[in-house]
């Protein structure tokens, strides 16, 4: 038995840089950094990246595809996981990127805009580096 579709809420971004560089920079979760949540971002030796949140230690691993801009992730914080649903598409000279986070279960609607309440300030602070670099 299939269950129903969770909420979906979805952050998007525009930069004047072209995307193969955009898509370069989200590849790589220590610039990630630049967006002022997670720190201490490390490879691990089984492909996920670890880090350190607001909430805690947290692990990143890819599932992406250049050729089409795909830098999709599974995010792991505490008990919560899932998976993050990111794009990088052409915008006349510059990109859009698209992040589609859907809610995790066990968590509220609440909780899952509670964790993603800091998603703006770190787009700011990525669209800076990506424009300073």
């Amino acid at each position: 038995m299939s269950k129903e579709p969770r909420e979906v809420i979805v952050k998007t971004m525009v930069v004047d840089r072209k995307p193969q560089m955009v898509f370069e920079f989200f590849i790589n979760p220590k610039n990630w950094e630049s967006g002022g949540s997670i720190k201490n971002v490390q490879k691990s030796d089984d492909g996920w990246w670890n880090t350190e949140t607001p909430l805690g230690p947290a692990r990143i691993k890819f599932n992406s595809n250049k050729e089409l801009g795909i830098f999709d992730h599974d995010f792991k914080a505490g008990d919560a996981q899932w998976t993050v649903f990111c794009r990088v598409i052409p915008n006349e000279r510059g990109s859009a990127i698209s992040f589609s986070f859907i809610r995790p279960e066990p968590m509220t609607f609440e909780q899952f805009e509670g964790q993603l309440k800091n998603f703006d300030k770190e787009m700011q602070g990525w669209k800076k580096s990506l424009l300073n670099s």
